[in-house]
């Protein structure tokens, strides 16, 4: 991406070119400040944005993009951006953002539902550059046409039907001029690209079906609607705005294998849940119906409870279904990941405590063989597996290649849900001993890797150590946090949080009560943390090979090695 232009600069070519006096300005923009001057005159005539009444927007074109839309905010939040989705004429049809700030910079734009942002309406912006150009764009501060958004930067994306080629709509990321990335206008054009994959998934005939259920559910049905079809595809309607990632995950799972349409419900962030499931025919997928379930229900009840798992983001999420999957289907799953990254608790279903027993699934642990024996402890183990319903076998790394094979034996011919667990470097290590047990695997990120979640985890382990203490982060302590490396994951989060305890400190937390290797750590504004993300679901996409991780961001392979020293990121694919 080339160096951002000066703001005077831009407003002097600006002001020259609308008086014509020079045209030294880059091609895109000109074309696009001559178009906005041929139909608006002066950027002055721009005083305000106009709105068309709700009958007019699209609700279908924000139901079929609803659900990646909302997943691409969730990975956005605490960025400052805010994303939107407008339909072929420049009307925005939807707006996404867990941040205040940057809702509140959408609302004093005009950039509303409904707000018409086409480029012959208010002249050179995101939206209406990218569909009147065709093409993705970055406009900045003073290269927008109406004086009203020169604190602004937005990236734009047109998004085409992958099959007739129809221009389809607009999405765009917003946020303040102050606020720069190199990579904004790659994370557009993924995010683009995604949509136009949800398209060509949508059309695929298993999934003709499922959306023409999910459409006619979501027109009869006053509350959210969900919908799971072939191949992961999933669909949201416009009042399932509300339900998190984590909701819909959760439904998804509880929707996974039904073969009859059925009452359940569920426990949401937005409080107790009836969900009515319709299973479609012809395996073409499920609908879920949502409403608020009555005081008392005779419903099955189900979700997260007091002593749930704690994680919100996008990795821990997927790891924790993979494994709820596995476990459900009685299938073996290896369970790996760095030191102290939450294997056993992800395996339990519940927080791991060291000496608390459980009725429902019974714990061994391979360094009893060194105590026992190996041939012993492989006669315990394989009575437990006889007897009990579930099983964790912790520490795989620690037997040897003969122990692994009998272990293998055991799994092959227990009827029992075996989970394990594998402390490994990386993904490909840990493969290893999942191809040699003869079992999927799943990663687990690391903590560094998972820092939306350190809030909720500090709040966890503090209710755990001292149940009824208020000690809370403030955002400078929380921002340290997150830019620290973890090396440790979960294990060191949690003796910090006891060393905080043990020390008599109460109330905010800052800065200054954190251990002083923590307190070293410069904290990323918003935006760099955006990058960091971008580049490691980039580099996980590639499999860690950098090259292709710079062509999928659509930067350099320099630049990926640049922000990679800079953000003192390993470059492996997690």
């Amino acid at each position: 991406m080339p160096e951002p232009r000066s703001g005077p600069r831009i407003q002097d070519l600006r002001a020259q070119l609308l008086t014509s006096a020079d045209q030294a300005v880059p091609p895109e923009l000109l074309q696009s400040w001559l178009r906005s001057t041929s139909a608006l005159g002066a950027p002055g005539n721009v005083r305000d944005v106009p709105r068309v009444d709700e009958e007019l927007l699209d609700n279908h074109l924000l139901e079929m993009f609803q659900a990646p839309m909302a997943r691409a905010a969730e990975d956005l939040a605490g960025s400052g951006m805010g994303l939107l989705l407008a339909d072929a004429q420049g009307r925005i049809v939807q707006r996404w953002s867990q941040d205040s700030a940057a809702m509140n910079q959408l609302d004093r734009l005009g950039t509303v539902r409904g707000a018409v942002l086409a480029e012959d309406v208010v002249g050179t912006n995101g939206v209406g550059t990218a569909l009147a150009s065709g093409k993705s764009v970055l406009i900045q501060g003073a290269e927008h046409f109406a004086d009203v958004y020169q604190d602004a930067l937005c990236t734009g994306a047109p998004v085409w039907h992958p099959i007739t080629g129809k221009l389809l709509a607009a999405v765009t990321m917003s946020t303040r001029i102050d606020e720069r990335s190199g990579l904004l206008l790659p994370l557009t054009n993924s995010l683009a690209a995604q949509l136009q994959q949800h398209v060509l998934d949508v059309a695929q005939p298993g999934a003709r079906a499922m959306l023409a259920a999910f459409l006619d559910t979501s027109d009869r049905h006053d509350g959210p609607v969900v919908a799971f079809g072939p191949d992961g595809l999933t669909m949201r309607s416009r009042r399932a705005g509300e339900l998190t990632q984590s909701d819909v995950d959760l439904i998804g799972h509880l929707c996974a294998g039904l073969r009859h349409d059925t009452r359940m419900t569920a426990e949401l962030s937005v409080g107790a849940t009836t969900v009515d499931v319709r299973v479609l025919d012809g395996s073409a997928g499920v609908i879920a119906a949502l409403r608020p379930a009555p005081r008392v229900s005779s419903a099955r009840r189900v979700g997260p409870t007091a002593d749930s798992l704690v994680g919100q983001t996008k990795a821990w999420l997927h790891a924790a279904h993979q494994v709820s999957r596995h476990i459900s289907a009685r299938s073996a799953i290896l369970i790996a990941g760095e030191s102290g990254t939450g294997k056993t608790s992800l395996a339990l279903g519940r927080p791991h405590r060291l000496g608390v027993a459980h009725d429902d699934v019974a714990v061994v642990h391979t360094a009893q063989r060194q105590i026992v024996g190996e041939q012993a402890w492989l006669q315990d183990l394989a009575g437990t597996m006889a007897t009990a319903p579930r099983v964790v076998i912790r520490a795989v790394e620690h037997l040897d290649a003969r122990a692994l094979d009998a272990l293998r034996t055991l799994i092959d011919s227990s009827a029992a849900s075996v989970s394990l667990t594998v402390t490994a470097d990386s993904p490909a290590a840990a493969e290893a001993y999942a191809v040699r047990l003869g079992v999927a695997m799943v990663w687990v990120p690391p903590l560094r890797e998972r820092t939306g979640d350190l809030g909720a985890l500090w709040n966890a382990f503090v209710a755990q150590r001292s149940p009824g203490l208020r000690l809370t982060l403030s955002d400078d302590a929380r921002r340290a946090l997150e830019a620290a490396g973890w090396a440790g994951n979960l294990a060191e989060l949690r003796a910090v949080v006891s060393q905080m305890i043990a020390e008599g400190v109460r109330g905010a937390v800052g800065p200054d009560n954190l251990p002083q290797g923590l307190r070293a750590h410069r904290s990323w504004s918003m935006i760099e943390r955006t990058e960091m993300e971008a580049i490691r679901r980039a580099l996980q996409e590639a499999g860690g090979n950098r090259s292709k991780a710079a062509e999928l961001l659509g930067v350099s392979r320099a630049t990926i090695h640049r922000k990679l020293k800079t953000y003192h990121l390993s470059g492996r694919a997690h």
